[in-house]
């Protein structure tokens, strides 16, 4: 008798060693709610990989940051993707929140960009780009406005949307590149002249661009927006000519968003392959259709719509922390508040 039980546990333990053995390692990644990725690529990599990938979408980046904070050391995922170099400034002691990734990638992404987060040995720059101004070329016939100064004549009194920076990423990215160009002493009163030539403020980007903005039946010609977005009129509409155009108006700030291993991840084996494969050509090169972002790789070859998407190569840092954003959100609202 004590022969077969063994013989049955014997048997039972072989079975399900193989079942593990064939099962597939599951990989987590919390991140926003824009993150996107062509499901056949995903798919690829899963398969090649013998790793199941699920994706947690957790609203904006200030919101997936909330959750890892919460549950530092504890982590709900094993990589975190879409902190930017906005949100990093939240992270008091980045040892704490990430492990190290120890990955070979000064070769892959530019100095320029890996300097947008202070210690790059934690987050990997995948992305970036660039919050300006939109118009609808289609509604006037004057020449659009050319400057950050331009916005303030009276021509352009009631035909510009900005979004709320303190619930807005663009909305905020746009206050820190008039605070780029103006200076901490001028940006008040520029904000001040803004209102007092009837700015639209509006919640998010959704609302500005689908609701306000004329190109899609507001009533407002001029909107913060991306520099991608008229490239993606192109590639939604099969246009050559997208309906609407960009201005630079000035120094821009430009957003960074990177990936991490979470501490306390179980999976980090698999997490490192997943970051190298963000930094792939393939994941590289679906960039600009799925999230209508720039990558951080040089030099790739990417569709031809994506001209309409600028280049900007005069980039502006600017020097900040936390308590500076807390502060410039602060003297904001008390200026445009009714």
């Amino acid at each position: 008798m004590c022969k077969f039980i063994l013989t049955i546990l014997f048997c039972f333990s072989v079975t399900l060693v193989g079942c593990q053995n064939n099962s597939k390692s599951v990989l987590t990644m919390l991140t926003h709610d824009s993150f996107d990725i062509k499901q056949d690529i995903l798919d690829d990599f899963s398969k090649k990989n013998n790793l199941k990938v699920e994706i947690i979408k957790a609203g904006d980046a200030n919101q997936v940051l909330t959750r890892v904070l919460l549950n530092a050391g504890n982590p709900e995922a094993d990589l975190i993707f879409g902190i930017d170099n906005i949100a990093y400034k939240r992270i008091e002691k980045i040892d704490e929140l990430f492990i190290p990734h120890e990955l070979e990638i000064t070769d892959i992404i530019s100095r320029n960009i890996l300097n947008e987060f202070n210690d790059h040995s934690y987050l990997v720059p995948i992305d970036y780009g660039f919050v300006n101004i939109n118009y609808d070329q289609a509604l006037y016939n004057i020449n659009p406005p050319a400057s950050y100064d331009d916005l303030i004549l009276n021509k352009w009194n009631g035909k510009f949307i900005v979004l709320d920076p303190s619930m807005s990423s663009p909305g905020l990215q746009f206050l820190i590149s008039t605070i780029l160009h103006f200076g901490e002493d001028r940006w008040q009163d520029y904000w001040k002249a803004l209102k007092k030539n009837d700015v639209l403020i509006v919640d998010g980007w959704e609302t500005g661009y689908y609701t306000h903005f004329s190109h899609n039946g507001g009533n407002r010609p001029l909107v913060v927006s991306y520099t991608t977005s008229p490239a993606a009129e192109a590639f939604f509409g099969n246009l050559t000519d997208p309906p609407t155009k960009n201005i630079i108006p000035g120094k821009l700030f430009r957003q960074v968003e990177s990936v991490g291993i979470l501490k306390g991840s179980r999976n980090i084996v698999n997490a490192k392959k997943f970051i190298k494969f963000m930094l792939s050509d393939k994941f590289q090169k679906q960039i600009p259709e799925t999230m209508f972002v720039y990558p951080v790789r040089e030099n790739l070859k990417l569709p031809i719509w994506w001209q309409h998407a600028p280049q900007i190569t005069d980039i502006s840092k600017i020097e900040f922390n936390n308590q500076d954003l807390q502060r410039w959100i602060v003297e904001w609202s008390k200026i445009m508040r009714y």
